[in-house]
């Protein structure tokens, strides 16, 4: 008797304890907004550079957007989100980004060769990945506004 005790008593403290540490993880709400502050500061960066594309500077202006975005790529890639669904929108603002900043540098480097069509391809290319951003920040939104 005293021996069922024990091990029922142990199987309670373990499920307790087991309990304490998934109720300390952070909340969806707060791993959203993790995911979300990183993802703003990419979009504000593609509204301040579409406002002021300084045409001047040529593709010096491209290089240096796919050198602010590349930090932010990895910026999202260093979050720790526990949230599978999350976890999805995490990568594939990762995977958008790392996509942005090669599209830009290429657009960068056609224009520097001046192979303007190679250039509008590319440009061609980063509205394909706007759209494919709008998209993703729709997605992201439904679920952490979701209950």
């Amino acid at each position: 008797m005293q021996r069922v005790f024990k091990q029922s008593f142990m199987l309670s403290v373990t499920t307790a304890i087991a309990l304490l540490f998934a109720g300390c993880g952070e909340s969806k709400v707060a791993q959203c907004n993790k995911v979300i502050k990183v993802a703003n500061q990419a979009s504000t960066l593609g509204q301040e550079f579409g406002k002021n594309p300084n045409p001047a500077k040529g593709s010096k202006a491209l290089t240096e957007l796919a050198g602010k975005i590349d930090p932010l790529a990895q910026e999202m890639k260093s979050l720790e989100i526990k949230d599978e669904k999350l976890q999805g929108f995490q990568g594939r603002f990762i995977t958008l980004y790392q996509n942005i900043s090669k599209e830009l540098n290429n657009a960068a480097g056609a224009i520097d060769k001046k192979n303007l069509p190679a250039a509008k391809g590319f440009l061609v290319s980063l509205k394909k990945s706007s759209t494919e951003e709008s998209s993703i920040v729709k997605e992201i939104n439904s679920y952490c506004s979701a209950k």
